[in-house]
């Protein structure tokens, strides 16, 4: 008969073993899945007149520089909590995870966002995955016209009245 120390080493070394194989098993099958292929077609819902793909934004957004001086201190001062000239995410409705999205298809500016067309914002969200079907940019460039040319107080103003980028008087 063992002692009750030797009978908890071996339940605690069976339950290592068990826990280390299970956990290569199942990071193992992980490691080796392929990622799911990008999806080639549109969203049936989505219009067809949706421009071209976003690796060829409309030329005039991505000959735009960021020619324009964002005064990120005034931006400040108005309320805006802004890390950096370029931060999207003071535009209401748009996020981290979009913010991201726009500029890994190249939109990485206030001044390029000012100039896209809701068609174009929604090409890009459609393709960054069904986690972003529900965003909705159709203020997106007036609040990113207002913040290029540092009217923050109008700014303020417009987005006061949006209720999560949208215009409560939207379709009204």
């Amino acid at each position: 008969m063992m002692n009750p120390i030797g009978d908890r080493l071996i339940w605690l070394v069976l339950g290592l073993v068990v826990g280390w194989l299970s956990g290569w098993l199942v990071f193992g099958w992980r490691r080796g899945k392929a990622p799911p292929a990008p999806r080639a077609e549109l969203h049936p819902a989505m219009p067809t007149t949706v421009a071209a793909p976003a690796e060829a934004l409309p030329e005039h957004v991505e000959a735009v520089a960021s020619s324009r001086l964002i005064d990120v201190g005034a931006a400040r001062a108005a309320g805006f909590n802004m890390k950096h000239a370029d931060d999207l995410t003071i535009i209401e409705g748009i996020g981290p995870k979009i913010d991201e999205l726009f500029r890994a298809n190249g939109v990485a500016s206030l001044v390029q966002v000012a100039h896209l067309g809701v068609q174009d914002m929604l090409y890009i969200l459609e393709r960054g995955g069904p986690s972003f079907h529900l965003a909705n940019p159709d203020t997106w460039a007036e609040q990113a016209r207002l913040a290029s040319e540092n009217r923050w107080k109008e700014l303020k103003h417009l987005q006061e009245e949006l209720i999560g980028g949208i215009s409560p008087t939207a379709g009204t």
